[in-house]
């Protein structure tokens, strides 16, 4: 995939050079050169520019990038402009970073496709989730390692376990399968009730809408979900 991560400060930078170690292409942009030159043998490609330029934006394949991420840390309204352009530019997909309620507003606002909190989202996660889209959370153990809890992928509808794959990997263990079920109140409102099975046998058949958590390698889980 290839990502465009505008704003290199600890969470733009963190995140550029996950997806870069996942194998992903990166283009990351900041206007400070020092941190270009601190980052750029880490990241695919690194570019030292004023994204709040439409003429320098222009000079960046977007219409070539997956996803595009707005990390600008403090500066309100260089992260709201950048944001605005870009949709303006109709990227195929937009994240942006908000770090407090009114920045979130007006984020929200703009019509970003998907909202970054940085007390609830690290860039690690962040990484593992653009790259995995089925992923609901993650713990990771060592590098490229992490027990994972996904949301089945509609490719392994109503298939028998062992008919994914998953089990065949020696890099992958399948540790529980978690059954999802909408449960109303008594005022109505529905909320996700989760039942954890273990043991989960090789015949079990993959319902829409469950989980499963398993351990081992991320890049191998996704590579055996893109196939």
């Amino acid at each position: 995939m290839k990502f465009f991560v505008v704003g290199l400060g600890n969470f733009g930078a963190t995140l550029s050079v996950q997806l870069t170690g996942m194998g992903h292409e990166v283009i990351g942009a900041d206007i400070n050169m020092n941190k270009i030159e601190a980052l750029k043998d880490r990241i695919t490609h690194t570019v030292c520019m004023d994204c709040t330029d439409i003429n320098n934006l222009n000079t960046i394949p977007l219409r070539e990038m997956d996803v595009v991420v707005v990390a600008i840390g403090e500066d309100f309204a260089a992260s709201v402009l950048v944001t605005a352009l870009m949709k303006q530019m109709k990227v195929k997909k937009l994240l942006g970073r908000a770090f407090d309620d009114l920045h979130r507003t007006v984020i929200e606002a703009l019509g970003v496709d998907e909202l970054l909190l940085p007390e609830q989202d690290s860039a690690e996660k962040v990484a593992k989730r653009l790259t995995i889209p089925q992923l609901v959370n993650s713990y990771e153990i060592c590098d490229q390692s992490a027990m994972m809890e996904l949301r089945i992928p509609q490719q392994f509808y109503y298939q028998r376990l062992s008919e994914t794959g998953l089990t065949r990997s020696a890099s992958l263990k399948v540790v529980a399968y978690v059954h999802v079920d909408d449960k109303k109140n008594l005022l109505g409102y529905s909320r996700k009730v989760k039942k954890l099975e273990l043991n989960v046998a090789p015949d079990k058949e993959l319902q829409p809408g469950d989980h499963l958590i398993l351990i081992g390698n991320v890049k191998e889980l996704q590579r055996i979900i893109a196939k």
